[in-house]
């Protein structure tokens, strides 16, 4: 266990199995804050998890409030705790052996205080991140498996809550950096993940990956993938150019391999009104 981490994972509608995901990485931290975004409570769940892990404190929202309010009353918990760092985890994530342990290495060779966010390699859907060497800078990365300098949270801010979910990730580690901080993968350490429900085609003789998310999904994507485009797109001209192909991209895949089509494609449009209308928060039909 390392006594200057804390960790939050974020619940939704748990399962069981979350618990042997938990497993992987409870010991790892002193405490743990579960945040369940449940708009009823899975109580026979939530009891097997507290009588499972002493170190776990567990926080019902009572309604699901998104993501980015469930970090942030993690972060805010552990930040009024006194811990150091934050790890973030999702209830679909396992971590690899010694993977907190891993990323706090990160510190003896760089400057904790340069740092915002240490991130592991991701494997994903049995696919996973190209790896490099050693440590290395990026743009972006994903939420779950990070942990966050909570110095660089006091003075970045909170998440935004206002997006609820999708990109929430995304926008925070590029405000990091316009704050002066570091956004690290460490390559020596893994995490598990899944995106969607991935399934493969083979087009014109390319192999092309779809996550299949449902059109919900679809609608907060594009809303705020555009929000946070233009936000930063003076700052981070290649992150800019690169989101906005991966956009029509997406569109493509859904017209040409995903189901329900109809109602996703009307999402795409519902999160462009919505963007352009600055209406964010959580989605309405």
């Amino acid at each position: 266990m390392v006594t200057n981490v804390a960790g939050v994972i974020v619940l939704y509608n748990p399962q069981p199995d979350v618990i042997e995901n938990i497993k992987t990485y409870s010991h790892s931290v002193k405490k743990l804050f579960a945040v369940d975004n449940s708009e009823k409570i899975a109580e026979d769940t939530i009891r097997k998890i507290q009588s499972e892990f002493a170190n776990l404190e567990y926080i019902p929202l009572h309604q699901n409030k998104g993501i980015a309010t469930a970090l942030n009353v993690g972060a805010t918990k552990a930040c009024e705790e006194n811990f150091e760092w934050l790890l973030t985890m999702d209830q679909d994530s396992k971590a690899s052996k010694g993977m907190v342990q891993e990323l706090l290495k990160t510190t003896e060779t760089i400057d904790k205080d340069k740092i915002g966010i240490i991130a592991p390699r991701y494997i994903l859907d049995s696919t996973q991140q190209e790896a490099h060497d050693g440590i290395e800078e990026t743009d972006i990365t994903i939420t779950s498996g990070n942990l966050l300098n909570l110095k660089a949270f006091a003075i970045a801010g909170p998440f935004r809550d206002e997006l609820f979910i999708d990109y929430v990730d995304h926008e925070y580690c590029l405000r990091l950096w316009q704050k002066g901080y570091k956004v690290l993968i460490n390559n020596n350490v893994e995490i598990f993940h899944q995106i969607g429900t991935s399934s493969f085609h083979t087009f014109f003789g390319m192999k092309l990956g779809s996550t299949n998310h449902n059109y919900i999904r679809r609608y907060y994507i594009t809303r705020n993938r555009l929000e946070i485009l233009n936000q930063f797109k003076k700052d981070f001209p290649a992150y800019y150019h690169s989101q906005k192909f991966h956009n029509l991209r997406e569109i493509g895949k859904v017209i040409l391999f995903e189901a329900d089509k109809l109602r996703k494609i009307k999402s795409f449009i519902k999160g462009y009104m919505d963007y352009k209308r600055k209406k964010f928060g959580k989605y309405k039909s």
